[in-house]
């Protein structure tokens, strides 16, 4: 889903990367990306809310899983680049019950201490320009320009 809309030379981070999966493989497949997350193994590791990022300085803000936990809108669109692009996933909120079991099941990634208090309809995410919509059951995409 992702793949389309990157570029060689873009510059890329992965926020919430977590053990760092998606940035290394788009690092083999020779993008110029770094991912960012709350612990290691993270090339860049705080709190997406007090991290100093650069301004208007990646062409590609990647969010899989992250948004429902924290609201960072002002901090990505600050990070961006003009036309920049913000791609990402989060729970449909009324099916996050679903989430929630599979993660009791053990066959999603439990959310630990990190509490999805931040759900939203993708049709409602603020400040970009939306680009495509997209959901599947319980997973939403979305990718949104800045302007």
């Amino acid at each position: 889903m992702i793949l389309p809309y990157l570029k060689k030379g873009m510059k890329i981070i992965d926020l919430g990367c977590g053990d760092m999966w998606l940035t290394n493989y788009l690092k083999k497949q020779g993008f110029d990306v770094v991912g960012f997350s709350l612990s290691s193994p993270a090339d860049y590791v705080g709190n997406v809310k007090t991290y100093k990022f650069k301004k208007n300085y990646y062409d590609v803000v990647i969010a899989l899983e992250m948004v429902e936990h924290v609201d960072c809108y002002k901090e990505v669109e600050k990070m961006l680049k003009k036309n920049g692009l913000f791609i990402l996933t989060t729970p449909v909120p009324h099916l996050d019950w679903f989430c929630l079991f599979m993660e009791k099941m053990g066959i999603f990634q439990s959310r630990g201490d990190t509490p999805h208090t931040h759900l939203i309809y993708i049709r409602d995410i603020p400040i970009f320009k939306k680009i495509v919509t997209k959901t599947y059951f319980f997973l939403q995409f979305g990718v949104f320009k800045k302007s």
